[in-house]
């Protein structure tokens, strides 16, 4: 029993060295020696502490999307799409981030590329050359139904920079779609903006 025991208090070790502070176990043990219970307890969320005496929960992508896909004829078409679970920003301070990128890929046409966060829309103009383009937006919780917004982004073929702040007013509590559009302005080529990728992360 006592080789059980200490096997047991072994891998209780390891598991903690792999994940500090996150986990403890214990095992119920028979008459005869035979583990006949096992209950090992994990937070939710990793706690990471600072310098300082704050905690902050680590962040964690929570969807990936690397099928590309592009505008088609004429209008704004969807791109990637991720619909954000209700209450999964559920306290004030809680960040989504997404990240995507794509391109252009017909020179001498305008095109726009905007990020949608539920009813909200920051536009990416792009236009003028084939480029590549990369696109950062931020998402905060300041309350139940109000967000504060920012997208950062990024063209080498046309406009090389652009940031946009905008107020979100978006129920958190219910599912939200996440989505980036495209369309060619100029006429009904397909393609002339596309999306390569996109990643979303949930801060704090």
């Amino acid at each position: 029993m006592s080789s059980i025991i200490d096997s047991l208090a072994k891998l209780a070790e390891k598991f903690s060295q792999k994940y500090p502070g996150e986990a403890s176990g214990v095992a119920t043990l028979d008459g005869s020696g035979d583990v006949v219970e096992a209950v090992t307890s994990i937070q939710a969320d990793a706690i990471a502490a600072t310098g300082g005496t704050d905690t902050h929960k680590l962040m964690g992508v929570i969807h990936v999307d690397t099928a590309q896909v592009g505008n088609v004829g004429a209008g704004a078409d969807d791109l990637m799409t991720y619909v954000l679970p209700g209450g999964t920003l559920d306290v004030n301070g809680k960040v989504l981030r997404v990240k995507a990128w794509g391109g252009s890929s017909t020179a001498g046409k305008s095109v726009t590329l905007i990020f949608k966060f539920g009813a909200g829309q920051l536009a990416l103009m792009v236009s003028g050359n084939d480029g590549t383009w990369f696109a950062e937006c931020l998402v905060a919780r300041t309350g139940g139904t109000t967000q504060a917004t920012v997208l950062r982004g990024e063209f080498d073929g046309g406009v090389s920079n652009r940031v946009v702040f905008a107020a979100g007013s978006e129920t958190l509590s219910s599912d939200i779609t996440v989505k980036f559009t495209g369309e060619n302005n100029t006429d009904a080529v397909d393609d002339a903006v596309f999306q390569l990728g996109m990643i979303v992360e949930i801060l704090n």
